[in-house]
């Protein structure tokens, strides 16, 4: 194998750990059952290093398994070795959920938060899981990242720029593509030879410690010195750090281009280096320029980010509009189409949001005028005994076609004839009363009075015109859609170019020509079975007017051929058009849940669906009917641009296999079958959102809230449970959280997290305290006898500030904001929340007016630190789009900083985005953000039908918008099953029934009428349906029978 290993570098305790290893040295450390170990070389190197330590009897245990506990002890010894230094905060932050700072193991909590810390061990779910065996691929994992943590060497990247190939012949039994990475970058660096590694296999101390060796040996000889860093200056002079992290100042002999990558050569010490750099230059309008009579081209001198530009359009100091702006690729050029054509003055153009301070250009403009006239043939064809004609063109100083404009502005002579005519269509109508004849000669000349502009040319009078040739283009449509019999012709049109020409190459684009029963022309169409085809028209593609044969129907997948024939000569144009099939579900893949399986929540298969071209499938709705797929044990779900197979949680009991079975149109199947383990409960609390700040201030009254949504708790399986679960799990396992911290500590802690009622632990200042912080540990309690779960604790500090301990300040980000007509309508503005931070990234939010000042040249009254009803009356959309953006500026009073924001405005209206069925009576509650439990298992005692009404009668349902705005549904009345947003009705609430025991029936199921009969006992799920969103289903249990 060649030497693979010139460019890694050791650091001093290795290469003494190298030298250590080569000849046994007397203070190495002695273990009593290492002897006649293969690995007894490896583990006396590594203990003479002080990496690796024995037992208290004086035994290593080298055929011992190797625990996750003893790897972060050797790695972080190993760290030690090189340098590294042990967190300080080691014993007061805990870096794992299961290694708390009380655990009696010093030793291991210092390596735990140093291998963290410097990446080397991620742990899983943040559990470092330190008493579990270490297997063989989790080995590769953390080796791999400790080198290159230790040695920044990226073993797996060098051994694909190498394009190594693997001779190890398990990998697929590797857990993942990272572990399958790691195994082959062990392979390739030489620290391992074995054919099969046995990725699943655990390890013993011994075999860990001679891979540790191996590591520290063979990657340790000198490299040359590479680049690792280079920074330009300006446009001559780069700072160069070489991979000894050594800084060189390079004069470059010739200067570097603005804003263009560009591959430069230095020396440094007499070697040369290479490297990819870009000169940088603050964005700047090169050029502005006039390219149409309703266009200007914007041309920067580097790319934009074009979606933060905003552009402001000026003539003459006045504001002018413009309909659109579109990029060129590289997004240099900015074109700009104006509503009205270009007029004498100057245009000046200013672009913001791309620099620190708006960057302006100007042209001087011209009004359009005619530049050109031509007569556009030597051949004038006669169209009756006494006229005859030709074409014309008249153009303007940007070359483009003005004819129609200026047509009745020309003044013509026909030498040789009585008159010549401008028209309009672009044709010149020369006439003699004594009659044309072929062949004769006429002098033709045009002038422009205004502009000075003429043209003069001889034409021959020739026979008369009849359509000649034929020729037919590609099928069009305007947005490039395929011609497929799921196209919508209502809505995409799709049209055949014709050109059909005279015997003098001359376009015939008159329609009467071509339509009726004069028509010179005969269309054909050899298979009306596939598609049909109308009369000639005119559209306009790529802004030119083209005769065209559009298509009006489309019958079947199929093939047919259009032939256009002239009747004159017989020559013909034809051309072949496919319908292609439309989306037809062809095979089909159902992968495993990625959530653990539990009792009574949703299962969700990834489903991974290819058409017969092999394309995905991505639309819900493309599945549905007989060309998609049918789901037999589940439903069709879509998540965030994925589809699923969802089977929902009501029915999903533990131990029972659930089996899922996916069928495509053309009879593929895919089957997946899972086996519930028990129903999720809370075991351990493992953080606070990141939003909820830490620290409070110095001010009597100022506190932190923490509810149900702002801490974060796993179950049994290590997964997070989320916030709407939570309180019905804390009260199914029968727990509360409650929040403790120190007598001495300058806060106080009050409250709890156990139901909708009592949803809240306070945090707020005390004052007379000494001290500045104290950790606020959080605990699941059992209700019954009040006793903590100590094993689910939690701790965070929480400190308490004074002003002058704020080193920065920040703005949140502003969510989108909702416009009409030029307001925002109520519900829909949004505060401007401003937050102090602390030396130690402590947040504190602070307030307008006494701590901040709002000001904006657009939105007018946000000094009150909110955007709301008129604020927005000066916010412009450009034409078609949907957002625009305005900015402000917040000032902080206490040091004049000035933090600039960007507001977006959004004029799509309200459409529902979420559903949610709350406690009956507490929608009101609930969308005033008081904590209301969510329903999601109900009995229902009466004798009728249940159906909407009934659901109304159990629960309310909340719907909320893209904006994050909540309206209940309305139970009674005109608009009943219907939200209202901004005084505009969603659709109709529908209602969806499925089975989940005894003998209850349904009807109109999935409809606003759906309802459902039966008996006592019967238990079934009803879901609620509102503008494509679905809420949670409710799981109704009769008391009675229910069939009147």
């Amino acid at each position: 194998m060649k030497q693979k290993y010139s460019k890694w570098v050791v650091g001093a305790a290795s290469a003494a750990l190298v030298a250590s290893a080569i000849v046994p040295v007397a203070s190495a450390a002695s273990f009593s059952d290492i002897e006649s170990s293969d690995h007894k070389e490896a583990i006396l190197a590594l203990a003479d290093a002080k990496i690796v330590a024995g037992y208290p009897d004086g035994t290593f245990k080298p055929n011992a398994v190797v625990t996750r506990g003893n790897v972060t002890k050797f790695l972080g010894k190993w760290l030690v070795s090189e340098n590294y230094e042990i967190p300080t905060d080691y014993a007061t932050e805990a870096r794992f959920t299961d290694l708390p700072t009380t655990a009696p193991d010093k030793e291991l909590l210092q390596y735990a938060a140093l291998v963290k810390d410097a990446g080397v061990f991620k742990g899983s779910n943040n559990q470092l899981m330190h008493t579990n065996n270490m297997n063989r691929e989790q080995m590769a994992v953390v080796l791999v990242r400790a080198i290159k943590t230790v040695y920044n060497v990226d073993l797996v990247a060098d051994y694909k720029e190498s394009d190594f190939k693997s001779t190890i012949t398990d990998l697929d039994k590797a857990t993942a593509t990272e572990n399958r990475e790691a195994i082959i970058a062990l392979e390739y660096a030489g620290l391992t030879n074995v054919k099969a590694f046995n990725p699943k296999n655990t390890l013993t101390r011994g075999q860990f410690a001679s891979f540790l060796h191996r590591t520290i040996s063979n990657i340790g000889e000198e490299a040359p010195l590479t680049v690792k860093e280079t920074k330009v200056v300006d446009a001559t002079t780069l700072e160069v750090t070489l991979s000894d992290d050594k800084k060189h100042t390079v004069t470059l002999p010739t200067p570097l281009p603005e804003n263009k990558e560009t591959n430069v050569e230095f020396v440094i010490d007499g070697k040369t280096y290479s490297a990819v750099v870009t000169y940088v230059t603050e964005l700047k309008v090169k050029t502005v320029d006039a390219v149409n009579a309703k266009t200007l081209a914007v041309t920067f001198n580097k790319p934009v980010e074009t979606e933060k530009a905003k552009f402001e359009l000026k003539k003459d100091g006045f504001k002018s509009n413009f309909t659109s702006i579109t990029w060129n690729e590289d997004k240099t050029v900015a074109t700009i189409e104006l509503t009205s054509k270009i007029t004498k003055g100057e245009f000046t153009v200013s672009v913001s949001g791309v620099a620190d301070q708006a960057v302006t250009s100007t042209v001087k403009t011209e009004d359009e005028k005619v530049a050109g006239i031509e007569i556009l043939g030597e051949v004038a064809p006669s169209t009756s005994n006494t006229t005859a004609t030709v074409g014309f063109q008249v153009k303007n100083q940007y070359g483009e076609d003005i004819t129609k404009l200026n047509a009745s502005a020309l003044t013509l002579t026909a030498a040789g004839a009585d008159s010549a005519v401008a028209n309009a269509d672009g044709s010149i109508t020369i006439t003699k009363a004594a009659g044309l004849k072929e062949g004769d000669k006429v002098v033709v000349t045009a002038i422009h009075g205004q502009t000075a502009t003429t043209t003069t040319k001889t034409v021959t009078v020739s026979a008369k015109t009849v359509a000649s040739d034929i020729a037919i283009g590609a099928l069009y449509n305007k947005d490039g859609k395929a011609f497929s019999e799921d196209v919508n012709l209502a809505k995409d049109k799709f049209y055949l170019p014709v050109t059909v020409k005279d015997q003098y190459g001359k376009e015939i684009t008159d329609l009467n020509r071509l339509n009726g029963a004069n028509s010179e022309v005969l269309v054909t169409n050899t298979n009306q079975a596939v598609a049909t085809f109308g009369a000639f028209e005119k559209q306009t593609i790529d802004g030119k007017d083209v005769i065209v044969l559009p298509v009006t129907n489309i019958v079947a997948a199929g093939d047919t051929n259009v032939i256009v024939i002239a009747k004159a000569t017989g020559k013909n144009g034809q051309t072949a058009v496919k319908v292609a099939e439309g989306v037809r579900a062809d095979s089909v893949t159902l992968g495993a849940p990625t959530k653990v399986v539990t009792a009574g929540a949703d299962i969700l298969f990834p489903l991974s669906v290819l058409d017969k071209q092999g394309n995905a499938i991505k639309e819900a709705t493309a599945l549905n009917g007989t060309k998609g797929i049918t789901i037999t044990g589940g439903t069709l779900f879509e998540k965030d641009g994925e589809l699923y197979a969802k089977v929902a949680g009501a029915g999903v009991v533990e131990n029972t296999p659930v089996t899922v079975v996916v069928t495509s149109s053309t009879g593929k199947v895919a089957t997946q079958t899972v086996i519930p383990k028990a129903a999720t409960a809370p075991k351990v609390i493992t953080g606070l959102d990141n939003k909820v700040s830490t620290s409070i201030r110095e001010l009597t009254g100022a506190k932190v809230d923490i509810s149900a949504k702002d801490i974060v708790v796993e179950d049994q399986f290590g997964q997070v449970i989320s916030t709407d679960e939570l309180l019905a799990k804390l009260a199914t396992a029968d727990y509360t959280i409650k929040a403790f911290t120190d007598a001495d500590a300058p806060f106080t802690v009050t409250g709890e997290i156990k139901n909708a009622a009592n949803n809240k632990i306070t945090v707020e200042y005390k004052a007379g305290a000494t001290k500045t912080t104290a950790n606020v540990t959080f605990k699941l309690v059992k209700i019954a006898d009040n006793t903590a779960n100590e094993a689910s604790s939690y701790s965070k500090q929480f400190s308490v500030v004074k002003d002058s301990s704020f080193t920065s300040y920040k703005v949140e980000d502003i969510k989108p904001i909702y416009v009409t007509d030029g307001a925002i309508p109520a519900g829909y503005g949004k505060d401007i929340v401003v937050k102090a931070v602390t030396a130690n990234g402590g947040e504190v939010t602070l307030s307008a007016g006494s701590d901040y000042t709002v000001k904006s040249a657009v939105l007018t009254s946000v000094a009150d630190g909110n955007i709301t009803t008129t604020d927005a009356a000066n916010v412009v959309f450009d034409k078609d789009a949907k957002t625009a953006t305005a900015k402000v500026t917040i000032t902080i009073n206490a040091t004049g900083e000035e933090i600039v924001k960007d507001v977006t405005f959004s004029n799509v209206a309200p459409k529902v985005e979420k559903v949610a069925v709350v406690e009956n009576n507490k929608a009101a509650n609930f969308i005033a953000g008081e904590s209301v439990n969510l329903v999601t298992t109900h009995s229902y005692n009466v004798d009728t039908t249940f159906n909407l009404d009934a659901f109304f009668g159990l629960a309310d349902v909340v719907v909320t918008d893209q904006y994050g705005v909540m309206a209940q549904v309305d139970e009674n009345g005109a608009n009943k099953g219907k939200a209202t947003f901004n005084g505009v009705a969603t659709a109709a609430t529908t209602l969806t029934l499925s089975k989940v025991s005894g003998e209850v029936v349904f009807s109109n199921n999935g409809t606003d009428t759906a309802a459902a009969t039966g008996k006592a006992n019967d238990v079934f799920n009803a879901r609620v349906n509102i503008g494509g969103q679905s809420a949670t289903p409710v799981k109704v249990t009769a008391k009675q029978d229910f069939n009147k």
